[in-house]
């Protein structure tokens, strides 16, 4: 297929074309997806999303400007991370979560707060930040602002996540497993993902597969189903629910029920001692970025 460059902001319009053609002709979505994908030189809709997954990959492989490159330097001569840390990130499992999503992270003692490693995630999260080329104006953050602009313009953004490590001695082997996995501890996905050293933004990823279910993608109007992990969860705490809430239930997404099943198992005597919840507060490294 045929390399097209596409940024997030096309492919959103290529969905807001595709709902109105659905609208006006009755047809499918997956159907007017395709046509919409054809009319602008794709083959299809899946044609969309690999252009979409390859662009933002060329831009994260385009270098770290210098001024932000600098900044992390000092930061790792400063105020190091610790070694479990910089494992986690070369050979481990990290991964990010949007700040306001993290306060309903519940964590389990396979994880922790990755707070000090924030210099060696924004490594990534960097380079996709200066080079995306925005659809309005055709420019970058890298060719607009200076320097100065561009690193305060880079630590603001870092305050939108937050990082956990995993503890545990079995790191996920795929990205499957490690997204199973994180879907135990939020009803909210993460939006980024470090595992044995590479670096994956979930926004990019087209779908995940788990026990060939999907389980997430990016195409819009999918709904989770649920998997054989929930449907246990909704045999084992089902009986929580009192009439009312069961009705309630019954007219509910499978998202929906999976994170009131998730609210009921957390407060059972098993759930409080299995899950510790988050503290809401950002960690005040963030903030001290600024003064490296």
């Amino acid at each position: 297929m045929e390399l097209i460059p596409t940024t997030a902001t096309a492919a959103e319009k290529l969905k807001r074309l595709a709902k109105t053609l659905r609208k006006s002709t009755g047809t499918s979505l997956a159907v007017a997806l395709d046509a919409v994908a054809k009319q602008h030189g794709y083959e299809h809709w899946k044609h969309v999303a690999v252009c979409l997954e390859q662009t933002a990959s060329a831009s994260r492989s385009k270098p770290l400007p210098e001024s932000l490159k600098e900044l992390l330097d000092r930061a790792a001569t400063r105020s190091p991370a610790s070694a479990e840390s910089q494992k986690a990130f070369a050979q481990g499992f990290v991964f990010a979560m949007d700040v306001k999503d993290a306060e309903e992270l519940s964590m389990t003692s396979e994880y922790a707060e990755c707070d000090d490693g924030w210099y060696l995630a924004a490594k990534d999260l960097w380079r996709g930040l200066a080079h995306y080329r925005d659809d309005e104006t055709g420019t970058t953050l890298f060719e607009t602002q200076s320097p100065e602009d561009l690193a305060s313009t880079a630590l603001d953004d870092l305050q939108n996540y937050r990082l956990f490590r995993y503890l545990g001695a079995a790191v996920p082997a795929s990205l499957e497993e490690a997204y199973k996995q994180t879907s135990q501890l939020s009803f909210f996905p993460p939006t980024h993902f470090w595992l044995g050293g590479k670096f994956i933004d979930i926004g990019e990823v087209p779908e995940i597969r788990v026990d060939g279910q999907v389980v997430f993608s990016t195409a819009p109007g999918f709904t989770v189903l649920p998997s054989d992990d929930k449907r246990t969860r909704l045999e084992k705490f089902g009986h929580l629910l009192n009439a009312e809430e069961r009705t309630l239930f019954d007219k509910m997404t499978a998202q929906e029920q999976d994170f009131l099943l998730f609210q009921l198992e957390k407060r059972t005597p098993v759930g409080e001692a299995r899950y510790k919840p988050v503290q809401s507060s950002v960690a005040s490294s963030w903030r001290d970025a600024k003064k490296i």
